[in-house]
C-alpha cells in the first residue's frame, strides 16, 4: 500500500539574489529531508551573516537529525556559495547523501573535458576583465566591464589563479555525505531515503547528455549558438592578448594575429599622403562617433554571457512526485532553453514513465534564474503546466543591487510574471514577500485562489513556507 504523504517546502529569504529550499517529507512516523541549494550572489560580510542565521535555522528545525539529501544543482555562487561559508555547520549537522549534475563526475570522461574548457574560458575572462581595469576603459569598456563583472560574480571568480567559490563548494559536497555522491543523468528515478519505498520519487530531466542542448542559448529570430565550449575558451584567449596589448603590456601578444606588432610601420615619414590624410580624418575628434577602435569589447560581453548560459544549461533539474496523489514538486534550478528542450528526448529508467506527464501533474514550480526572461520555455509554461493548483515560488529579492540599481536586472521578467499569476491565478510566492499585482494571500483574489488550492502559506522574517498534502 502506497504511504501518503506531506511535503513543507520552505524558500529562505537571503535579502538578494539567492536559492536555498528545505523540503520536509513526513509519510507515517517518518522523515526525509532534503536541502536543494544554498547559496547568494555576494560574499560580504552581510550576505555571509545571512547564510550562517539560515543554516542554524535549518540545524534547529532537524533537531539534531542529518540532512537526508543534499542537492547542490550547478556551479552558481548563487547556488553554492553557503556550502563554503558555512561548511563547518553543515559538517556539524550531517549529511546522508548528496545529488549533483553529471557534470561533476571525475570518473565520467566527458564531464571532466568540459570541465577543463569551462576552467580555461573562466580564468581567460577573468584576465580579461583585469586588464581592461588597467587600460583606463571607453565608455564601451565600462559596459563590457559590468558585464563581466557581473558573470563572473555568479562564479565567484575574484583573480587569476584562484578557485571558483562554487568550485570549491562542489569539492566539498562530494566529501560531506555519509555515503558517495550521487551524479545524476536524465533519466534517472530514485526513491527518496529515509521514507518507505514508492512514497516519494525524485526524477532527473537535466543537465541534458548531448553537448548541443548544454551549449544551446535562448531562442530569439535569427540566433545561432556556439557549437563547443573548446572554441569559446580559445576566443576567450585570443580576446584576453587583445587586452593585454590594450591595457599596455610590454610582452608581444600578437604574433597569431595576421597583423601582429612585427608587421607594423611605425616611420610616420614613410607614409604616403594618402595614407596620412587617412589618419588624420580618423583621428579629428568630429568623427569619432564613426571610430571602431572598441567595437572588439562587444566579444567579451559576447564570451561572457555565453559562460553564463552554458552554466545554467548543466542545472540539475528534478521532478519530486509524491506517489500516492501523482502531484509533482518541479525544480528547475537556473536551466536555459536547452535543458528545457531537452526533457522531450529523456529515455526514463521505467518506460511508462513520460515528461508531458510529470509536467501536466506539476502543482509547484520553482521558478527558473529567479524569473528570468530566458529560464522558463514558454511552451512548457503555456501548454504543459496545466494543473489548475499550479503554485509558484520565484527566489528573487527586489532590493537585491543588481535589479535596484538604474536598468538593473529585470528579475522577475515583466512578461513572464504577468504569465505566472494568469497561470496560477495569482499563486506566486516572491522570496521578497512582495505580493503585487494580486498576490497576496491574505487578500482577493489570491486567498480563494489559495482555497481551492488547498494551501496556506506563511511568511516570516526567515522564509516563506507552504505544505502540500498527498491527497
Amino acid at each position: 500500500m502506497t504511504n501518503r504523504t506531506t511535503v513543507t517546502v520552505r524558500m529562505y529569504r537571503l535579502s538578494e539574489l539567492g536559492d536555498c529550499f528545505l523540503l520536509t517529507f513526513k509519510s507515517g512516523g517518518t522523515t526525509s529531508r532534503m536541502l536543494i541549494d544554498c547559496g547568494s550572489f555576494r560574499n560580504g560580510k552581510d550576505s555571509i551573516a545571512t547564510l550562517r542565521r539560515i543554516v542554524a535555522d535549518i540545524a534547529g528545525d532537524l533537531k539534531g537529525d542529518p540532512l537526508d539529501i543534499l542537492v547542490g544543482t550547478h556551479q552558481h555562487n548563487d547556488h553554492l556559495s553557503g556550502f563554503v561559508h558555512c561548511e563547518d555547520a553543515f559538517r556539524k549537522i550531517g549529511i546522508g547523501q548528496v545529488w549533483l549534475p553529471w557534470l561533476d563526475n571525475p570518473a565520467d570522461r566527458k564531464a571532466t573535458d568540459i570541465g577543463a574548457a569551462h576552467s580555461k574560458l573562466t580564468k581567460s575572462l577573468v584576465q580579461v576583465r583585469d586588464k581592461l581595469r588597467d587600460s583606463g576603459p571607453t565608455a564601451r569598456g565600462l559596459r563590457s566591464l559590468a558585464t563581466l563583472d557581473g558573470v563572473l560574480g555568479f562564479l565567484g571568480a575574484t583573480q587569476v589563479g584562484v578557485p571558483e567559490l562554487p568550485a570549491q563548494a562542489v569539492e566539498f559536497l562530494k566529501g560531506v555525505g555519509r555515503t558517495k555522491p550521487e551524479y545524476l543523468r536524465p533519466g534517472r528515478i530514485l526513491d527518496l531515503p529515509g521514507l518507505p519505498k514508492d512514497t516519494v520519487r525524485a526524477y532527473v530531466l537535466g543537465p541534458p547528455r548531448d553537448t548541443e542542448s548544454l551549449y544551446r542559448k535562448n531562442p530569439r529570430a535569427g540566433e545561432s549558438y556556439d557549437h563547443t565550449l573548446a572554441a569559446a575558451a580559445e576566443s576567450a584567449s585570443l580576446l584576453m592578448a587583445a587586452a593585454a596589448t590594450r591595457a599596455g603590456s610590454k610582452r608581444d601578444y600578437t604574433p597569431h594575429y595576421p597583423f601582429g606588432d612585427s608587421f607594423k610601420r611605425r616611420n610616420a615619414s614613410s607614409r604616403s599622403a594618402a595614407l596620412k590624410r587617412l589618419t588624420a580624418d580618423y583621428g579629428n575628434t568630429h568623427q569619432a562617433w564613426r571610430r571602431i577602435d572598441d567595437d572588439w569589447l562587444d566579444q567579451a560581453e559576447t564570451l561572457a554571457i555565453y559562460l553564463d548560459t552554458f552554466t545554467n544549461n548543466s542545472s540539475l533539474v528534478l521532478a519530486i512526485e509524491l506517489v500516492a496523489s501523482g502531484k509533482v514538486l518541479l525544480f528547475a534550478a537556473d536551466a536555459q532553453t536547452g535543458n528545457w528542450l531537452s526533457w522531450d528526448k529523456v529515455k526514463w529508467q521505467d518506460p511508462k514513465t513520460s515528461t508531458d506527464d510529470l509536467l501536466a501533474r506539476t502543482v509547484l514550480y520553482k521558478v527558473g534564474h529567479h524569473g528570468s526572461h530566458n529560464a522558463t520555455l514558454v511552451d512548457v509554461l503555456d501548454n504543459k503546466l496545466t494543473h489548475p493548483d499550479l503554485i509558484a515560488l520565484i527566489p528573487v529579492d527586489k532590493h537585491d543591487p543588481n535589479i535596484d540599481r538604474e536598468n538593473g536586472w529585470k528579475m522577475p521578467a515583466p512578461n513572464l510574471f504577468r504569465r505566472l499569476r494568469e497561470k496560477t491565478s495569482n499563486r506566486v510566492l516572491r522570496m521578497d514577500g512582495d505580493y503585487a499585482d494580486g498576490c497576496d494571500p491574505r487578500k482577493q483574489p489570491a486567498r480563494s485562489a489559495w482555497a481551492r488550492a488547498g494551501v496556506k502559506p506563511r511568511i516570516t522574517d526567515m522564509y516563506v513556507e507552504l505544505s502540500i498534502d498527498d491527497k
